[in-house]
């Protein structure tokens, strides 16, 4: 069963007339005629029967009708309406993330200096947001069933005062013996957490918080150190008060990935996801 099927037979059925429906829709008659034909063989019943010399609809044909009537109507009214629904949404982004980081501002400056009047909302995935629809979330690992990007990268160090230690890296048995100031829950924590489990390494923490400044600000003061992401957390160091060490030999790694839904995209949400990709390429 296909459109112009349902096409013809709704208009053979408002006219009753295969001659007058060919003129109207210039198609042949012999045209028509098939594709009735063969929409009766699809369904297994007759929609339309010659009564003498007349044309008219059987029981089934008039409840045929109706549906297909009403189904051709609703698609053409989408089709009209598409359009004008498409700019709307087309015009706002939404971003979620399981918690905030420091790139939300500049990537929030990024896309409306790139994008003039677009709309972005921000949903956080442990607030009781529901199945919210989503453009683009901010994640650790990737997500099944969804497209993933590898966003950043990044090294995770040993933020102390500046001075402290005159050498680029710390071994990792060395973080036992330290203060350290901790990031409040959050899967940067819980990651950091499993690494330093699987090292054997059981830290002291003199203090956690959610606030990543205060954190910072008492690393420089030199109250304690602290594990940092190096490129998203690079807004908030000031280097001329604080090193960054390298945490054993190869270093210890995180990612950030950019995940989104399967399936074709809109204007606005491939440029926006062009627009990510490049930011953090150049941190």
């Amino acid at each position: 069963m296909n459109l112009s099927q349902l096409k013809y037979f709704v208009e053979v059925s408002k006219s009753l007339n295969i001659s007058a429906t060919a003129r109207k829709l210039h198609v042949s008659q012999p045209a028509i005629s098939r594709s009735l034909r063969e929409l009766e063989a699809e369904l297994g019943v007759k929609l339309l029967t010659q009564q003498g010399r007349k044309l008219i609809l059987t029981s089934q044909g008039s409840f045929f009708y109706s549906a297909a009537e009403q189904f051709l109507t609703q698609l053409l009214d989408a089709s009209d309406n598409v359009q004008k629904i498409q700019p709307a949404n087309d015009n706002q982004i939404t971003i979620k993330m399981q918690q905030t980081t420091p790139l939300l501002v500049p990537f929030i400056r990024l896309i409306k200096d790139q994008l003039p009047g677009i709309v972005i909302h921000i949903i956080q995935s442990d607030l009781k947001n529901g199945e919210q629809h989503f453009d683009f979330q901010l994640v650790p690992a990737p997500v099944a069933n969804q497209a993933n990007d590898l966003l950043i990268e990044e090294e995770v160090c040993l933020a102390v005062c500046k001075g402290t230690y005159r050498k680029s890296s710390i071994a990792q048995r060395e973080l036992n013996d330290l203060p350290l100031l901790q990031l409040d829950e959050s899967p940067f924590a819980e990651m950091v957490k499993s690494y330093l489990n699987a090292q054997g390494i059981h830290p002291h923490y003199l203090l956690r918080s959610g606030d990543r400044s205060l954190l910072l600000h008492l690393v420089e003061e030199g109250y304690g150190g602290c594990l940092v992401p190096k490129l998203s957390w690079g807004s908030l160091i000031d280097h001329h008060k604080v090193d960054l060490l390298r945490i054993g030999t190869r270093g210890f790694q995180r990612h950030i990935y950019l995940s989104y839904p399967l399936g074709p995209r809109t204007k606005t949400q491939q440029t926006v996801r062009n627009l990510l990709l490049n930011y953090c390429q150049q941190l």
